[in-house]
């Protein structure tokens, strides 16, 4: 089981803090470090009937937006659940959520300057082989047939987590949920850092997404993280 002592939650932070500028903020915590009694009654209410892990890791959540709002100097607020369990920002704000078993960030930005944020968290484990065909479009898996074999299931998985980045970037634009057919990633075969290029090809998502429109992929720690903002 992964443990939360050797993460350096905060030197996450220091790699994306630059990239966001002084209109957004990003917070890491342990996704066990959050406390239920601290959420509000309305986000409480959410995870009501959840076990008590998944409780905790959305208390880790709520209190990671809240310090990443302190840091852009706005109020703090309550971020309840939709009834789709996309978050409800407060007005001026917008953001995301992501976390795994041992980490949780959190990305808050002003809706002046940005209109969405997407993230996405995820062990740096790989996926298997049976799962790609789901997950990766046909291009993608050509790009796969060509790479060494043992970066491939590392690969897939970073193209998973720029897809949910993605999804999660679009989705207050169409109000719709995505398949993993629905977009195609291109970025480069390695397991570099670096940046990730959407191309959608639903035209729902399509009409919402710029021309050009690009993500950041990083990896640190035995974690794979994938953000999105514009």
């Amino acid at each position: 089981m992964d443990t939360t002592a050797s993460v350096d939650l905060g030197h996450i932070e220091s790699t994306l803090q630059p990239r966001l500028g002084s209109h957004a903020a990003v917070v890491c915590c342990s996704a066990l470090s959050g406390d239920v009694d601290h959420l509000t009654p309305d986000e409480r209410a959410t995870v009501a009937c959840a076990l008590i892990q998944r409780q905790r890791e959305f208390a880790s959540g709520r209190m990671a937006a809240r310090a990443a709002m302190r840091r852009l100097g706005v109020p703090t607020s309550s971020v309840p659940s939709n009834l789709d369990r996309s978050p409800r920002w407060p007005e001026g704000l917008v953001g995301s959520i992501s976390h795994c078993r041992t980490a949780c960030v959190a990305v808050v930005a002003q809706s002046g300057h940005w209109s969405s944020v997407g993230i996405d968290l995820e062990p740096d484990t790989g996926l298997a082989s049976e799962l790609w065909s789901a997950i990766c479009t046909p291009q993608e898996l050509q790009k796969v047939s060509r790479m060494p074999e043992h970066d491939r299931c590392r690969w897939v998985l970073r193209v998973f987590c720029a897809k949910e980045a993605y999804y999660k970037w679009v989705y207050p634009h169409i109000r719709s949920m995505l398949d993993f057919q629905d977009v195609n990633i291109d970025m480069d075969a390695s397991l570099e850092d670096g940046v990730f290029r959407v191309n959608p090809l639903a035209p729902r998502a399509r009409n919402a997404t710029p021309d050009g429109l690009e993500g950041t992929l990083i990896s640190r720690q035995g974690l794979v993280l994938s953000m999105m903002i514009h």
